[in-house]
């Protein structure tokens, strides 16, 4: 399958970090695709979302260890993220193993930061740094879920747990935002109920030996 161009990808997340989860199209489903398979894809991910500024830069390996390496990385502060999430959205005591993962970019995110003129607090990584993107994303996690605990916004797992598995900041007046998107798991379960409906009254019809 021919991959999607980065332009493309659904950006439904509304947080730096629940954006990088939702790098995995349709988890739950058994053929999931990764958006960002290569060091490539995730650079131009990372400009794209605003995880690299426009007067940065960001320098892949080029060796394929080093590639291999990146990637590595990138997958297991995925991986981290995505369970610390659905901890906190099911209820559940964080994972340790995650905690650790993130903490590791958290920390090598603070070292990086440096107190700026306007008196914001700046993250400032060596230039070319290929990881900088992961550690703007650890700093969004704890901004996020501070959010969240504030009222800001509900953290929500789209409705559609049969492939979806996205993960979005619901910022709707109500609070009851259902889909990580309505053009898209939003219209995909509304037609399949009607056509739940529709097969269900086709039966009903066929068992009282009415015409369909």
């Amino acid at each position: 399958m021919t991959p999607r161009l980065i332009a493309a990808i659904r950006l439904d997340g509304g947080r730096l970090c629940l954006d990088f989860v939702n790098t995995i199209h349709d988890r739950y489903a058994v053929a999931v695709e990764d958006y960002l398979a290569t060091p490539e894809r995730y650079a131009e991910w990372a400009r794209r979302v605003g995880a690299v500024e426009a007067d940065e830069t960001l320098a892949l390996p080029r060796s394929e260890a080093g590639r291999a390496r990146l990637m590595a990385d990138m997958r297991a502060l995925r991986d981290a993220l995505y369970r610390l999430l659905a901890a906190r959205l099911d209820g559940f005591p964080l994972p340790a193993d995650a905690l650790r993962v993130a903490n590791k970019w958290l920390l090598a995110a603070r070292k990086d930061q440096v107190l700026a003129s306007d008196g914001r607090l700046v993250l400032r990584a060596a230039a070319g740094d290929a990881s900088l993107p992961l550690k703007r994303i650890a700093l969004d996690l704890v901004d996020t879920l501070a959010g969240a605990d504030a009222g800001r916004f509900k953290l929500r797992r789209c409705a559609n747990r049969s492939s979806c598995g996205w993960m979005f900041a619901d910022t709707s007046k109500n609070g009851r935002r259902r889909w990580c998107a309505m053009e898209t798991c939003g219209t995909a379960s509304k037609m399949a109920t009607l056509r739940r409906r529709s097969s269900t009254r086709s039966a009903v019809a066929a068992q009282d030996g009415r015409p369909r």
